[in-house]
């Protein structure tokens, strides 16, 4: 059985997060939706949990695996935590990392390894298309270079 294309992308909104909801459905693709590089210092921990929600209600079940960067922020994976968040990216070192790991762990959360995805659909000027670009040309990943629609 073939493996199920991924689609991996940065978003800051529901809008953007329900595009990428639905291309990725109609793939059949799994999806993952990152907040933007060091999102819980931009775009705070509470707004992150809050759109999580939202995009829980809004994914099937399993539909979507959400990840809230933290940047070189511990502090901030703490809280996410906290707020019941269960994927976090952070780049400490290695042995607060492992401490990290412990309690991400306690809390029924994970520290996901990353990096980040390269798609970020807020820069997008037809988010659908790129998410569709990406899975059938890169199995859900895209590069600088590729051709589609940046604005």
């Amino acid at each position: 059985m073939p493996e199920r294309p991924h689609l991996a992308c940065i978003v800051a909104d529901l809008p953007l997060a329900r595009i990428a909801l639905h291309e990725a459905a109609a793939a059949g693709a799994t999806l993952e939706l990152w907040s933007p590089p060091d999102g819980a210092r931009s775009l705070g921990v509470g707004y992150w949990a809050a759109l999580d929600r939202a995009i829980a209600k809004a994914a099937e079940p399993g539909g979507a695996a959400t990840v809230l960067d933290c940047g070189a922020a511990p502090g901030f994976a703490l809280a996410a935590f906290r707020e019941g968040l269960r994927n976090v990216h952070v780049a400490v070192r290695a042995d607060v990392r492992e401490k990290l790991a412990s309690i991400a762990e306690r809390c029924g959360g994970a520290l996901h390894p990353g990096p980040p995805p390269e798609l970020d659909l807020r820069d997008r000027l037809d988010p659908a298309a790129s998410c569709r670009f990406a899975l059938q040309n890169r199995g859900g990943r895209t590069g600088a270079g590729d051709a589609d629609n940046r604005s």
